[in-house]
């Protein structure tokens, strides 16, 4: 075949392909944007979940201990391809109420919203919020403040025994001038406040006057026909509970006084005042009915104890979860939980080393939101 014709045939063919491509190319577009708009995974920062997040169609489950801090958790979320969320993936929120997440598709045409909770199967723990108090009336005078429990039940404190010490200066009938009072900028509305203060001399021959009170709370009761006589046997700890606890948590703040001093007022040098927070659970017998102050961390009824170790000063609140931790050799008997044969007591004081009178004056503890958490 010549060279002439061979052109003629081949411009054909080149037209033909170069329509095929051309209409080839016409037909591939774009993909169009994702019109999905879904979670399909989440990952939990800043607590440690107790299972798997459960993802529904418009919800997230996420099941945690009742303790945990709720208050800044940060969830990273896995979406449909070019899809968005807000509040945006990896941002922390508040998760003591449920929150909200909007999803937005890729092509912005749809969204689908996501209600996402932190919550916990276990029974609901024994909250101690300080909101609730009464004035100790007595001979139609009004004297400290104390703190409910329940419509007939008082934490314990030494604020009893002040009052003598008081009537001494005049000024038994303020509030406020004892070891232990509420206190208007709690966590949340109102705390307790604990304060350790000196004690004014009272001068009875052959009586040991203590030169401090540590502000102390307590579940128990006091005994104050014993604060002057056995000032550690006046405190009773422990009230009654039939259940196991496994947690202890809340807020507090410390700041200590300037001088630390022993029961002789004698400066202690090179060693700052501390406080103590701390809970005990222990077994009942014919001799032990309640712990005191010579045996309450020692006894060898105790079972568990959930203890501040490190605690801090601080301006601002600290939150604190303590675990109730088993003495060793120690266990529950679940027939004695049963019948009310143990005793739960927590304590909390301004002057850690109180109970042998040693302490700053000044020392004040501020403590807010407690609860037990059981199992």
């Amino acid at each position: 075949m010549n060279m002439s014709k061979r052109k003629q045939l081949l411009i054909p063919m080149i037209s033909l392909l170069t329509l095929l491509l051309t209409g080839l190319s016409s037909c591939i577009r774009p993909e169009a944007p994702n019109a999905e708009a879904d979670i399909l995974s989440v990952e939990v920062e800043g607590i440690i979940p107790r299972e798997k997040p459960l993802i529904t169609n418009t919800a997230i489950k996420i099941e945690a201990e009742p303790w945990v801090d709720r208050t800044a958790v940060a969830l990273s979320f896995t979406l449909t391809p070019g899809a968005t969320i807000s509040p945006a993936s990896g941002s922390k929120q508040d998760f003591t109420r449920p929150v909200t997440y909007t999803v937005t598709s890729e092509d912005k045409q749809w969204t689908k919203e996501y209600t996402v909770t932190i919550a916990s199967s276990r029974p609901a723990p024994g909250h101690f919020d300080f909101e609730k108090v009464s004035r100790f009336s007595s001979s139609g005078h009004e004297y400290y403040y104390q703190f409910l429990i329940t419509d007939d039940q008082f934490w314990a404190s030494p604020n009893h025994s002040y009052v003598l010490a008081l009537e001494m200066t005049g000024a038994s009938n303020d509030p406020h001038a004892y070891p232990v009072d509420p206190f208007d900028e709690g966590y949340k509305g109102q705390c307790v406040r604990l304060r350790t203060l000196p004690v004014p001399g009272i001068g009875f021959p052959g009586i040991f006057i203590p030169p401090i009170a540590p502000g102390t709370l307590f579940l128990g009761s006091f005994n104050a026909g014993e604060a002057m006589t056995a000032p550690l046997r006046a405190t009773r700890f422990g009230i009654p509970e039939s259940r196991k606890p496994l947690m202890l948590t809340g807020y507090y703040k410390y700041k200590a006084g300037d001088k630390l001093t022993d029961e002789n007022s004698k400066e202690i040098a090179g060693k700052r005042d501390l406080p103590a927070l701390y809970a005990v659970f222990f077994e009942t017998d014919e001799e032990t009915a309640y712990l005191d102050g010579t045996n309450v961390l020692t006894s060898p009824n105790i079972v568990l104890t959930a203890q501040l170790k490190d605690p801090k000063e601080s301006d601002e609140w600290i939150h604190f979860e303590l675990p109730f931790e088993p003495v060793e050799g120690k266990s529950i008997d679940p027939a004695k939980l049963k019948d009310g044969r143990y005793k739960l007591t927590i304590v909390m004081t301004s002057s850690r080393e109180g109970a042998k009178f040693e302490g700053a004056i000044g020392s004040t503890l501020l403590v807010d939101e407690i609860d037990v958490y059981y199992e």
